[in-house]
């Protein structure tokens, strides 16, 4: 078995300059870790908003403190994720912002969390493939079959569904 993905928590939402450098920092050091142990994705948490703070500043503050640690981690081979669970990216449109204004056209993702309520895939693959999304996608699986036979049925669907919509 490898390690293929570490997930840390950030305070990258924050008004203060110098909390979002530090938050850069450190993810700069686990996509350090990261490259050490072999992983391949480093996958952040962008943090809560201060309190009395709108999305369109918060935005800005987690673009601003990505921006550099993406290019740090690219530069080591490491793929750098956004987590869209709660907090500031907890509102899809906010997570999409985010990833088209920090590296435009490189990666999405389709998680599969807690709702119980089942992803249209196809719809899902079909929206980016008419977006122009030529990127990587990635899943989260956390369903409650088990991942020894859950994991290889999504694998599954996700092949066919990148060959129904690649381009030749």
């Amino acid at each position: 078995m490898s390690l293929s993905e570490i997930a840390i928590r950030t305070e990258m939402s924050q008004a203060g300059g110098t909390i979002r450098a530090e938050e850069t920092h450190k993810i700069q050091q686990w996509a350090d870790s990261a490259e050490l142990l072999g992983a391949s994705h480093v996958r952040v948490f962008a943090g809560n908003l201060p309190g009395g703070a709108s999305a369109k500043p918060g935005i800005e503050w987690v673009i601003e403190a990505m921006k550099p640690a993406c290019d740090y981690a690219a530069r080591r081979g490491i793929t750098l994720g956004i987590e869209n669970h709660g907090g500031m990216t907890a509102r899809a449109s906010t997570t999409v912002e985010i990833l088209r204004r920090v590296r435009p056209a490189r990666t999405s993702a389709i998680f599969f969390g807690a709702t119980k309520r089942p992803i249209d895939l196809d719809r899902a693959w079909r929206l980016f493939a008419q977006g122009g999304h030529q990127g990587y996608m990635s899943a989260e699986y956390e369903a409650e079959e088990d991942p020894m036979t859950g994991v290889p049925r999504l694998l599954e669907k996700i092949k066919v569904l990148c060959r129904k919509y690649s381009s030749p």
